[in-house]
């Protein structure tokens, strides 16, 4: 059994990474054609060009990488049928769920693995991307943003800065409202702030703080204030907050915990943005599973019509995904069915025309 594995996986896998590698540098092709006048028009240098494709080139494999598994499990299958393999390895007792286990295990590794280099190596490639696109084409950082206010979870305060640089984690011209009860008992304004990590609070610098004591109002001048309260880490203040897709996974968690006691239409978008995110290499997994139910019991040319099949229901799920998700982020569904309903949907029609071609097989 152990020959058997092994030379189904070897086989599903030399032909998928063969069409991931090709599928990749078509990708990266169309992208540096498509950039070409931006990058004449800006005299960029050309180790500055191979750059950019380089940080552009885990994207584009995790776009060609469901495509290229079900390619590859396709054909593997096909040519079993085809060259009547499948034939003497169910004669020979094997049931076909059997032959099917490893390309499965297979499928579930690779998705895995898949996962944590969408976690790790993509992000930080797309983020790299943006900044180093950002210079080139004229913009000083994507990140900064110019009056920002963002409350605590819990409602206990509000920040507002005229001004957040990312490169030195600073807030300028910022006023903090303090609040118990939804009325204000302490407010600070402060000419700059700066983020301490090993406290995990902001320090306020030259500034005025108010406070509330029995009924008055007191104030005084600081030239240095540190609030433990106000806690929100510096990612949050960012462009890139809104951008669940390149965040850290604990910031956007805390961040969709704050959208969602602000403003529930926004939470619902961001989290369904959030689902989509940590379900991008699903459907390496789920093509991989349509491709093994697919019906392959064609009298001719039976990878051509293998191919069509496959390709037919993967472009249905595809498209229930993108229904799925315009119905989850205008909160019609649960962000959750948006990475549910297309799987299920596929797999019962993979699985229903497996069934109709045993029928008339």
């Amino acid at each position: 059994m152990k020959i058997l594995d092994r030379y189904v996986i070897t086989s599903v896998l030399k032909t998928s990474l063969g069409s991931l590698a090709v599928c990749a540098f078509l990708l990266l092709a169309v992208g540096l054609f498509g950039s070409m006048d931006d990058y004449l028009n800006n005299s960029v240098p050309f180790s500055t060009v191979m750059t950019l494709a380089v940080l552009d080139l885990p994207e584009y494999l995790m776009m060609a990488a469901s495509v290229s598994f079900l390619f590859g499990t396709t054909f593997f299958f096909s040519q079993l049928e085809g060259n009547n393999e499948m034939i003497m390895l169910l004669n020979a007792g094997l049931s076909y769920a059997r032959i099917c286990r490893p390309v499965i295990i297979m499928g579930i590794l690779v998705t895995a693995l898949f996962s944590i280099f969408c976690e790790t190596v993509m992000i930080d490639a797309s983020v790299a991307h943006d900044r180093l696109s950002s210079m080139l084409f004229g913009q000083t950082s994507t990140q900064d943003s110019s009056d920002v206010t963002l409350a605590d979870v819990e409602g206990r305060y509000l920040v507002n800065a005229a001004w957040f640089s990312e490169t030195d984690s600073m807030l300028y011209d910022v006023n903090v409202a303090e609040l118990e009860e939804g009325r204000v008992v302490r407010r600070l304004s402060a000419r700059y702030a700066s983020w301490d990590n090993d406290e995990g609070c902001w320090t306020f610098n030259d500034g005025r703080l108010y406070e509330l004591v029995d009924g008055q109002w007191s104030s005084r001048l600081f030239s240095s204030y540190e609030y433990p309260l106000v806690s929100i880490q510096p990612q949050l203040f960012t462009d890139q907050s809104r951008n669940i897709s390149t965040m850290e996974r604990s910031d956007a968690r805390a961040y969709l915990e704050r959208v969602k006691a602000l403003d529930r239409d926004v939470w619902a978008t961001a989290q369904t943005e959030y689902y989509s995110r940590l379900s991008a290499p699903l459907p390496v997994l789920v093509l991989t599973l349509i491709a093994l139910l697919m019906n392959y019991r064609f009298k001719k040319n039976v990878f051509l019509f293998s191919i069509i099949q496959s390709l037919a229901t993967a472009v249905v799920y595809y498209v229930v995904q993108m229904v799925a998700v315009i119905a989850a982020e205008q909160a019609i569904i649960a962000p959750i069915l948006s990475v549910i309903l297309p799987v299920v949907t596929v797999l019962a029609l993979s699985l229903l025309i497996r069934l109709i071609g045993a029928m008339h097989g």
